[in-house]
């Protein structure tokens, strides 16, 4: 073969690896993975049209809510389902609309206003209306405006009898004879054991963003929660760097603190959150990380049990917290129930909104 036809070929099947590497990044997406759950297709053409049920005017509003009345009750459950999709923006819409006369119209209104109430900021119609767009926008350039955030999901959805050898993105790391699993779509951290430690499943900032640290702001959410037995004597939490913001799932008030994850060494002491997280149920937590000047590192705090609200802010030295190049959910102690996780969402674009 001449030297030019071989080159040739050669570059041929070096594009073509290059393709297959960036098709596969793409099929490892969160964003496919909750498209396909949510019966959503992928394909370019489909999401250009599913965009136009995030129009939330006024003719589009009123002609879903005409369709919550209608006698079949799939057409029913697909209309509720669209006016969710467009999101909180509809909320103010929805309360300046006549109070509709027909009983079923009212009931979904009312439910679709307690699913889009300010809570969360990442609910799953949110994630959804995201990953339709971005990947529009990492598809068509610049015909979709940019997202205002960078995001990243993990919904637990793939079972693993085993994190010894860590999970998707993520590493796990535990003191001997400290184990975990995921089953149905929730991350469990074994408790009862033989000694004191911690489990982390870490997730390092390269492998979203591609730099060695975290952005100076961004924010993490998850839910999480503990299991019945030895309350008090274990704590969950989610972890920034060298320091973890905690409480004690099923313990009188929780006893929220901020410590370090090295020596355990407590930076606040416990605090009551105002409600008990009861064991069983899981709890929405989200930490802002802030960098300010000097190296400190401003962490804001807010662990809600759907009905009342705690927030715990702390500065914290350069020292202490060292590098932010990773974050883990955690759970710390040997006696106490297993600890669950799901919906862990990282928000690394501008979490102020």
């Amino acid at each position: 073969m001449a030297w030019g036809v071989l080159l040739s070929a050669l570059s041929g099947i070096a594009a073509l690896g290059l393709f297959v590497l960036a098709a596969a990044a793409e099929e490892s997406d969160w964003r496919l993975d909750l498209l396909k759950a949510e019966g959503i297709s992928s394909e370019t053409a489909a999401l250009k049209d599913w965009t136009k049920k995030l129009d939330v005017s006024t003719d589009h509003l009123e002609g879903a809510i005409g369709r919550l009345g209608a006698e079949d009750y799939a057409t029913r459950e697909q209309a509720q389902r669209e006016i969710v999709l467009m999101g909180k923006k509809v909320l103010p819409l929805l309360q300046r609309l006549p109070e509709s006369a027909e009983p079923e119209v009212r009931q979904r209104v009312l439910a679709i206003q307690e699913i889009l109430q300010p809570g969360c900021r990442w609910a799953r119609e949110d994630l959804v209306r995201h990953a339709v767009t971005s990947l529009l926008r990492e598809r068509l350039k610049k015909e979709i405006p940019a997202p205002a955030e960078m995001v990243f999901a993990e919904f637990f959805d793939q079972p693993l009898g085993s994190m010894k050898d860590g999970y998707r993105r993520f590493h796990f790391k535990a003191n001997e004879g400290m184990t975990g699993h995921v089953h149905d779509g929730v991350l469990v951290m074994k408790g009862n054991h033989q000694n004191e430690g911690d489990q982390r499943l870490l997730l390092d900032a390269k492998s979203l963003n591609g730099k060695e640290t975290f952005p100076d702001k961004f924010r993490i959410e998850a839910k999480l929660g503990g299991e019945v037995g030895g309350e008090g004597a274990y704590h969950i939490g989610v972890s920034v760097g060298n320091v973890r913001a905690l409480f004690h799932p099923g313990f009188q008030g929780g006893g929220f603190r901020f410590q370090r994850v090295d020596t355990q060494e407590m930076i606040t002491q416990n605090t009551a959150m105002g409600f008990d997280p009861l064991s069983g149920k899981k709890q929405r937590m989200s930490l802002t990380v802030q960098r300010l000047n000097g190296g400190r590192v401003e962490l804001v705090a807010v662990v809600s049990d759907g009905d009342k609200t705690f927030k715990d802010r702390k500065i914290i030295e350069a020292a202490v917290i060292g590098k932010l190049d990773h974050i883990s959910l955690d759970r710390s102690g040997r006696k106490g129930g297993n600890a669950l996780f799901d919906d862990l969402v990282v928000e690394l674009g501008n979490p102020a909104r």
